[in-house]
């Protein structure tokens, strides 16, 4: 057992000391209120929503790398539309996303890179159960981003727009209904995340 123990510890060690590994990920929140009044009755709505994504990562060397991000969101006011259906509620969402990172563009601190992936999740409609089967989607892409190494052991990231291959599918009752759709977003699509490296 201490000789498991021992190859274990020397293995960790070793990894840190070339800083090949890293681990970090991103978290959103949102939040809106609306006011309805009709009549002399107000009503407050309120809607919370949230992701997060913890990833872990391994330098291959100074321009390659493989990781994989988890994913889990949560969303009180979710809307798709299937074949001309539109299916709302409060929806709960798990994904998995390995990917391979190429940097590129190096200076100073700075780099760019390019993360190439394929992403699946799986979503649950809470009131839609026993009428729409979770509603799952893969997605195939590309999203650029840029890096700024604060230090040897911290990195700021940000991932700007995507080109992605995305469908999505489900079962309501005995039909099968499904979206195909092809994205690229330069503009409208910012996500900003944080790395410590090992």
């Amino acid at each position: 057992m201490k000789k498991i123990f021992m190859i274990a510890v020397m293995a960790v060690a070793t990894l840190s000391a070339n800083a090949q590994i890293w681990v970090g990920g991103n978290l959103g929140f949102n939040t809106s209120k609306d006011k309805v009044k009709v009549d002399n009755v107000t009503v407050d709505n309120t809607s919370t929503s949230f992701y997060i994504a913890p990833e872990i990562g391994y330098n291959l060397d100074d321009d390659w790398a493989v990781a994989v991000r988890l994913g889990y969101s949560h969303n009180p006011s979710y809307a798709i539309d299937l074949d001309d259906e539109s299916y709302t509620g409060r929806a709960n969402s798990f994904e998995i996303n390995p990917y391979v990172r190429y940097k590129f563009v190096k200076a100073g601190n700075f780099y760019a890179f390019l993360d190439g992936g394929i992403a699946f999740a799986t979503t649950h409609l809470n009131g839609m159960g026993d009428y729409v089967d979770n509603i799952k989607g893969l997605s195939i892409g590309f999203n650029p981003g840029i890096a700024y190494n604060v230090s040897p052991k911290v990195t700021l990231v940000a991932h700007i727009g995507d080109l992605s291959y995305n469908r999505i599918w489900t079962k309501a009752g005995e039909s099968k209904l499904s979206r195909d759709s092809f994205n690229l977003n330069l503009t409208n699509s910012i996500s900003f995340g944080a790395y410590v490296n090992f």
